[in-house]
Formats: C-alpha cells, sequence, structure tokens
C-alpha cells in the first residue's frame, strides 16, 4: 500500500485534530502522573495514612473500621483523581468532540465506580485481615485463590449485573442488516443466542464493539453509533473480528493469565511485607492502619505485569484480525473500517516505543491496515 493510498482512507480534519489532540493529551497525562506520584509520596511521608486512621480509631470492631478506613482512603483518592481527570481528561474529550457525556451523568459514572471499588476493596480487605491473621504463614495462598474466583465471577456477571450500571444493552435493531449480521454466524456454524447494542453514544462519539462475559453471560456488542457511520460490509467486518475473539476463547485466555498474576503478587507480598512495615516503623504488619500502604504496593507490583498483559492482548488482537480476513470477502473493508474507528476516536496511528510498552493493548492501526492489505494482496 503506497502512502497515498493509505492517506486517502482517513480524514484529513480528523488526523489533524488527532495529533493536535494526542500533543495536548500526552503532556495533561505527564502531568497528571506527577500529581498523582507526589500526592502518594506526600501521603505517606507526612504519615496521613497513621493520622486518618487516628480519626476513626474508636472502641468498635475492626469489620467497622476496615470498612470506615476504606472508605476514607478512597473517598480521598477518587476525589483527587476526579478533579484531575476533569482537567486532564473530561474537558479535553469535550473540547474535540469525542465525550458527549453531560458533566452530571459523568460525575455519575464516577461515585458508581467509587462505589464497586469500595465494596470490592472492603471484601477483599477483610479476607486478607482473616487469613493473615489466623493463617500467617497461608494467607497468600488462601487471598490467591479467593481472588482468582472472584475475577471470574466478576467476568461473568460484567454483562448481566455490573455493565448496565453504566450502559444501556438491548438486542440488536431488526432489519436487514441484522439478519445479514446473524446469517454470517449461521455460516460459520455458531450458535448465538443474539446481538446486542450498547448506547456508547451517549458518552461518547467513538465507535466500538467487544465480547463480554463467559457461558451463558457472554455477549457479543456493537455500539449504537456504528450503524451511522459505517458501512454494512465494515460492520460486518467488526463482528467478524469479535467472532475471532469468541471462537480463540480470548476471555478465558486473559482468565488463566490472572491466578498467575494474582498468586506471584500475593506471595511477593507475603515475602517483604514485614521488611516494608518495618522500615515505615510501623507497629505490627498485619494493621488495619496499614492498609493505605499495602494497596498502593499492591497496585505497582500488578502494574508490573502490564507489558505482559498488553503483549498478550495485541497478539489475541491480531489473531482475531487473521480470524475475520479470512471470512469476509474484502479484508480491506476491515482495515476501513479500523480507519474509521481511529478517525472517531482520534487515535494515534501508530506508537511510540513507551505506549507500546505500557498503554497499547491493540495493534496500531496502521499494521493493521497493512496486514488487511497483504492478506488482500495474496
Amino acid at each position: 500500500m503506497d502512502e497515498k493510498e493509505f492517506e486517502n482512507l482517513f480524514d484529513k480534519k480528523s488526523r489533524e485534530k488527532a495529533r493536535e489532540y494526542n500533543n495536548k493529551k500526552d503532556k495533561l497525562l505527564l502531568l497528571n502522573n506527577v500529581i498523582k506520584f507526589t500526592s502518594i509520596i506526600l501521603f505517606f511521608y507526612f504519615d496521613f495514612d497513621q493520622k486518618l486512621f487516628k480519626i476513626i480509631d474508636y472502641n468498635y470492631s475492626n469489620v467497622s473500621k476496615i470498612f470506615v478506613y476504606i472508605l476514607l482512603l478512597l473517598s480521598i483518592y477518587y476525589l483527587l483523581d476526579i478533579i484531575i481527570k476533569y482537567f486532564s481528561s473530561y474537558k479535553l474529550e469535550v473540547k474535540y468532540n469525542i465525550k458527549v457525556q453531560s458533566l452530571k451523568d459523568w460525575l455519575k459514572d464516577n461515585m458508581k465506580l467509587l462505589l464497586f471499588s469500595i465494596l470490592l476493596t472492603y471484601f477483599v480487605s477483610l479476607i486478607y485481615f482473616y487469613t493473615a491473621r489466623n493463617y500467617p504463614e497461608n494467607w497468600w495462598i488462601i487471598i490467591s485463590i479467593v481472588l482468582s474466583i472472584s475475577v471470574i465471577i466478576l467476568n461473568y456477571l460484567l454483562p448481566v449485573v455490573i455493565l448496565p450500571f453504566f450502559y444501556k444493552l438491548k438486542t440488536y435493531p431488526e432489519g436487514d442488516l441484522k439478519d445479514r449480521l446473524m446469517q454470517t454466524f449461521e455460516k460459520l456454524d455458531i450458535e448465538i443466542e443474539d446481538i446486542y447494542e450498547i448506547n456508547l453514544s451517549a458518552k461518547t462519539n467513538a465507535a466500538n464493539a467487544a465480547v463480554i462475559g463467559m457461558g451463558r453471560t457472554r455477549k457479543i456488542i456493537l455500539s449504537d453509533n456504528l450503524m451511522d457511520k459505517f458501512s454494512a460490509n465494515q460492520i460486518e467486518a467488526i463482528l467478524c473480528h469479535e467472532i475471532g475473539h469468541h471462537i480463540n476463547n480470548d476471555i478465558y485466555k486473559n482468565l488463566i493469565l490472572q491466578p498467575f498474576i494474582i498468586v506471584s503478587i500475593s506471595f511477593f507480598i507475603y515475602l517483604t511485607w514485614p521488611y516494608i512495615t518495618n522500615i515505615m516503623d510501623y507497629q505490627e504488619p498485619v494493621a488495619v492502619s496499614n492498609l493505605a500502604l499495602l494497596l498502593i504496593f499492591w497496585y505497582i507490583l500488578f502494574l508490573l505485569f502490564t507489558p505482559l498483559q498488553l503483549y498478550l492482548s495485541r497478539k489475541y488482537e491480531r489473531k482475531a484480525d487473521q480470524f475475520a480476513f479470512n471470512i469476509i470477502y474484502d479484508p480491506m473493508d476491515l482495515g476501513k473500517a479500523f480507519a474509521k474507528l481511529a478517525d472517531s476516536s482520534l487515535s494515534r496511528l501508530k506508537y511510540s516505543r513507551w505506549e507500546k510498552f505500557y498503554k497499547a493493548s491493540h495493534p496500531s492501526i496502521i499494521s493493521r491496515i497493512k496486514a488487511a492489505k497483504k492478506f488482500k494482496d495474496k
């Protein structure tokens, strides 16, 4: 594919906006990270975690103390995070017509995320403190098992319980397009209950599609703004890509990786936590007042596995692309769809080394379009 042919796939104005948008986004992201990192350092340097705990350290049960402490910790963190995201993300995306969600609804979504985070963190914390005190040599094994099972349950519940808190899911609109899409499943001899539409347009102009859930809850969803911007061939190509994930069992592959990550982090914390709490001059390793540091430590260790998870994600995306190329009549229908998806979200067409290492869950748009062209020219 020559350069001119490649450029013609994209809207020139969108590409200009994308360059401007991503330059500003990078600067704001850097500032965002500096503020968060500095805030965390100062939080522990001035012993705010211990001082905050003393505020609630009255004569009532540890179960209640854990909940109140988590409520305070996460509320403070989310307040800081929302303020930073408002200036570094929300305002920028509204300015460039990516996000169309009202500020009120955006704040509501963040409050819902806070609620989920509090409940999940409280559940895990209760198990940690119970096992660490009663089974000090084996708590990391028990919590690894519980967390691994929890990840499976959350993936199972995602389409039917969690996602409906943020979006509306409904059966894909009846018509010629849906009939054509359902025929694709019949042609591939795949049994599926239905195709679902998600009201992504209520929050963003960027279109998307996904496979979510497990077993009976597994759903293939297409955003409601695909129909207005993409041709029937392109939507079918996107659907075939998602079917590729379904056929390749990519959800289960990701789930298999999670226990490995969880066990590795839990065991490392088990080995190092007594030394870390000693350095921090905490009175005892297993104390509710140490929870803030423990959560931060877990998060940092989890980040270390991000490059591996992103690498595998890109690998799965390429395989799903290849699956779609084999099914659709013209592989460039998917290539053109990638170009439109990039324009609608003002995405970069290629990644820097750092982005590929720590941000890119998908192959670059350039590489995916070139792969489509290469397959077509075979």
